[in-house]
């Protein structure tokens, strides 16, 4: 027969933080585009290329904004849009500015390519440059056999209605709709706002 200490206060609260990390993110699977709650609903995640309108003349915004009233003021089924602020990726940039820095003996040339690469790489770092990024949440209960069309249904029909309006729009994969979690989810994704608040009491004279 084994006996067993029972644990005191401080191990039982490491082990609940520790069970209760994974249940934290209610994902029990994703399936290419598909991702299946643990509570037992399908979700589709669209990513939404932003529209902007201060290309636009004012007569082009109203007309731009009566669009997408007409358009989804006759959606019934409910949705959810939201934007996260994340770095901006100026890997594409990096990767440019190395192959031509690459590509050329000129030794100025160079010398200021390198001090450009990295500036970059100090502001990719630091966070200092956001850009938002727009997505929409489709989603369905798996309580049916065909849950799954249904929710491919609903979600063709938003993006036809995007697109109507001049915006493009894309299904997330896996991949993708992982990347957004995290930046929900994981501490590593998130960006500190490091505003200078002053802490005062209003009163008034």
């Amino acid at each position: 027969m084994l006996f067993f200490n029972k644990p005191d206060e401080e191990t039982r609260l490491r082990l609940k933080r520790t069970m209760t990390a994974n249940e934290f993110v209610n994902v029990r699977d994703i399936k290419d585009e598909i991702l299946f709650t643990k509570d037992n609903y399908l979700f589709i995640y669209l990513k939404i290329q932003p529209i902007s309108l201060d290309l636009l003349s004012p007569r082009e915004q109203r007309i731009k904004g009566k669009e997408f009233t007409a358009q989804f003021s006759a959606i019934r089924k409910m949705y959810k849009l939201f934007s996260i602020s994340r770095p901006v990726d100026v890997s594409f940039m990096l990767d440019n500015l190395k192959r031509v820095q690459s590509e050329t003996n000129h030794r100025y040339r160079r010398e200021v390519l390198q001090h450009k690469i990295m500036e970059t790489n100090r502001f990719a770092l630091s966070g200092e440059i956001l850009e938002n990024q727009f997505y929409a949440i489709i989603w369905e209960e798996n309580n049916k056999k065909d849950a799954e069309r249904e929710l491919h249904r609903s979600t063709n029909e938003i993006i036809a209605r995007f697109k109507a309006c001049g915006a493009n729009v894309s299904i997330c994969k896996k991949g993708d709709i992982i990347r957004c979690l995290n930046q929900f989810a994981n501490p590593n994704y998130a960006h500190m706002e490091d505003d200078d608040i002053d802490e005062h009491m209003p009163f008034v004279m």
